[in-house]
């Protein structure tokens, strides 16, 4: 008898337990999504997207993210989790001249779950950027959470 009551209890504890405490099976990369647009050489009033040679991009003091990649029609990249704002390294091609690319945001704690725990969600106030290729950003959506989204739009 006493034998089936601890089973009985360990079997109710065990059924008790909540699904939240699972393993995260959810995608929490916060990441800001960019799309390079540039003119049609045939029209410059309507813009294509368009890939560079060799792009190389890393936040400054920190790591980098791509460098020298072939082929690349847009990019993501993840802003501070400690700071109100970012600066990144930007360049298209080895030959030409590299900009920075600030961002200025506010950030928000974002409780997913037990098991996916706390992601940051930012909300982008500002891009600024040097012009030396780069000749406007475009913020498409404010908001960089979770979701597949296209964050901003280097236009060239």
């Amino acid at each position: 008898m006493k034998y089936l009551l601890l089973i009985a209890c360990f079997i109710t504890a065990l059924t008790a337990c909540d699904d939240d405490t699972k393993v995260c099976d959810l995608d929490t990369r916060t990441q800001v999504r960019a799309r390079f647009r540039y003119p049609n050489p045939n029209n410059s009033n309507i813009e294509e997207d368009t890939a560079f040679a060799k792009l190389t991009l890393f936040a400054l003091n920190k790591d980098s993210i791509y460098k020298k990649v072939p082929g690349l029609s847009g990019m993501q990249f993840q802003l501070d989790r400690q700071a109100d704002s970012s600066r990144y390294y930007f360049q298209t091609d080895s030959a030409r001249i590299a900009d920075t690319i600030t961002f200025r945001y506010q950030r928000q704690p974002h409780f997913i779950s037990a098991g996916c725990g706390v992601v940051m969600y930012f909300n982008i106030d500002t891009v600024l950027s040097t012009t030396h290729v780069i000749k406007s950003i475009a913020i498409t959506s404010k908001q960089v959470t979770e979701e597949n989204e296209n964050t901003i739009i280097l236009h060239f």
